[in-house]
């Protein structure tokens, strides 16, 4: 089984390496060009990226908070900072079958009887940024007319329906009883709260790039495709989003200067995320290594 998850993982490796070199080669872009004259963008894009880290940091924090069983693993927001941006990094270069948020399992917390109860709040947090992205997702879509408004309704009522069914299980379905406990008791209203404010930041620290190169002001459509195109990252077969984010970028541009513009913005969008996070993760490991001298 371990074979076969590294041979998938080397695949999606090439796969995702392919995809986006067919579609970043042709493109005319001078790095020089864009440091020079477009620096402060990707400073706000780095700044925005940083404060969306905070708040789906927040979000783990406080959904381990909002149980009991998580009091044995509660940690400093500064941890969860830390591990935060420690899985950030390394999801944007692996992908996550193979390691992803399983990198946050090497934290302050020692226990092997406790890991497991650890994994099952990192997985749920996961769970909670992703149906946040995936409504996203579906409000963006219906905005630029990729669905129609009666389908956006009628996944949403979906989700209504599947959340009172899994609130009333009973037994343990395939094992995820273990897991149906964290939706029979929701966590706090801070942890959707931060959840909505994480997925909003990444978006539009990609609109802003959007922003940079548009030679007319940017309108609301241009936001809706900043959040559609992070919302097709959630793709879990892919490294982050890479490649599959670029791919979508062709798909909904009406002409071909945006075709260029989006997925040269969506380049930099995953860059940045890079650096982002290795910035968070320089500052918290010196700031607790200053800590733990003083």
């Amino acid at each position: 089984m371990k074979i076969l998850r590294i041979i998938l993982s080397l695949l999606i490796i090439f796969i995702t390496i392919l995809i986006t070199y067919n579609l970043v080669k042709g493109l005319d872009f001078d790095l020089l060009e864009y440091l020079d004259k477009k620096y402060h963008f990707l400073f706000l894009t780095l700044l925005t990226q940083i404060f969306g880290v905070y708040f789906s940091s927040k979000r783990w924090k406080n959904c381990v908070q909002s149980y009991d069983e998580g009091k044995q693993i509660l940690f400093s927001f500064q941890t969860y900072f830390l591990l935060n941006a420690r899985a950030n990094i390394i999801n944007n270069f692996l992908p996550s079958i193979l390691f992803g948020d399983l990198s946050k399992l090497i934290s302050p917390n020692k226990s092997k009887i406790n890991k497991k109860t650890e994994l099952k709040f990192i997985f749920f947090d996961r769970i909670i940024g992703v149906i946040t992205l995936f409504n996203f997702g579906l409000v963006s879509s219906a905005y630029l007319e990729l669905i129609p408004v009666t389908f956006l309704f009628f996944l949403i009522l979906l989700q209504i329906l599947f959340f009172i069914i899994v609130r009333n299980l009973d037994f343990n379905f395939l094992k995820i009883q273990s897991i149906i406990f964290f939706f029979k008791k929701l966590p706090s209203m801070n942890v959707f709260v931060y959840s909505f404010l994480s997925q909003l930041l990444f978006s539009i620290s990609l609109f802003i790039q959007v922003f940079a190169f548009k030679e007319s002001l940017s309108s609301l459509k241009d936001l809706f495709t900043s959040i559609f195109l992070n919302f097709m990252g959630i793709v879990p077969f892919s490294i982050n989003g890479w490649g599959v984010r670029e791919w979508s970028a062709t798909k909904i541009s009406t002409n071909a200067s945006e075709h260029d513009i989006l997925i040269i913005s969506s380049i930099i969008f995953g860059i940045c995320f890079s650096i982002s996070n290795i910035l968070i993760f320089i500052y918290t490991s010196i700031s607790k290594d200053k800590k733990f001298k003083s």
